[in-house]
């Protein structure tokens, strides 16, 4: 079978996905508190294991050694490595993040999983590929539909605060692996950082077909963050702005569906306190 888009082994790879997390979901959805994080615990574990040894767990990898790929080398990495880290320190807006951006991130991944169009679906890296990812999906939106993450949606604004933290990072995991000789070894650091470019950091790279979101993002992009023909885009900055604004958007739609009971509370409130101004005006 090929994998290719709308192809049945791209609805297959998709529908396995799917039975993967509803079944976890049902499966713990009335246990106990304590067991939902053992769960999940293990979940992240199994994926955070995966990931620092890919060298030894799977085939394709053996005697690659130590490289770019275990360390916090994109967005979904970087999650896999925080979320045991989120799950038991982190708080307030860090758990919203890890939920809004655990899911949507790896789930855009595996919806559009276009470093695999016409390669065979039977090979190690695409199992790979959808198990850390079906991983990291369920480890960043089971706890929010099980109550252990309390989302709000007043903290919609400092959602996308980490988005950046995250990019931070990866930024500084590829210059501490170049200073340590882990990778660009021969080639300039900033030449290095504009190739490997993990979620637009340093410039946009849509895929093919997907131009439109580069499009996007630069029509609400002020021209000075904006590459001209004879310097390359800010790196973070460009985007900043936009995305901002767009993930702030997301995480209050999202934030208002999890937290239904205290934005309807709270807008009452507002009705009420609204109403008695008005009459202590007449």
């Amino acid at each position: 079978m090929t994998l290719s888009f709308l192809s049945p082994a791209y609805f297959l790879c998709l529908a396995i996905v799917v039975l993967f997390l509803v079944g976890v979901f049902f499966l713990f959805r009335k246990s106990s508190q304590r067991t939902k994080k053992v769960v999940l615990l293990v979940l992240m574990l199994l994926n955070v294991g995966q990931h620092l040894l890919k060298c030894f767990v799977w085939p394709h990898l053996y005697g690659t050694g130590f490289g770019l790929s275990n360390t916090a080398y994109n967005v979904c990495a970087t999650l896999i490595l925080a979320s045991p880290f989120v799950l038991f320190f982190g708080k307030g807006a860090i758990r919203d993040a890890m939920v809004y951006i655990g899911t949507a991130g790896p789930m855009l991944a595996m919806v559009v999983p276009y470093w695999f169009q016409g390669q065979p679906l039977f090979q190690w890296e695409v199992l790979r590929f959808y198990f850390c990812h079906v991983l990291l999906v369920a480890t960043s939106l089971l706890p929010a539909l099980w109550g252990v993450y309390r989302l709000s949606y007043k903290r919609a604004l400092l959602v996308p605060l980490f988005f950046f933290l995250v990019l931070i990072v990866i930024v500084l995991n590829h210059i501490i692996c170049y200073a340590l000789g882990l990778w660009g070894e021969g080639t300039d650091l900033f030449a290095g950082l504009y190739e490997l470019n993990p979620c637009w950091l340093m410039h946009p790279a849509p895929p093919a077909g997907f131009e439109w979101a580069q499009a996007a993002l630069e029509a609400l992009t002020p021209s000075v963050f904006l590459g001209n023909g004879t310097r390359p885009y800010t790196p973070l900055l460009w985007y900043f702005i936009p995305m901002y604004l767009l993930l702030s958007l997301v995480a209050f739609v999202l934030g208002i569906l999890f937290d239904r009971k205290h934005f309807t509370a709270d807008c009452k409130k507002l009705a009420a306190r609204i109403r008695g101004k008005k009459r202590t005006a007449r």
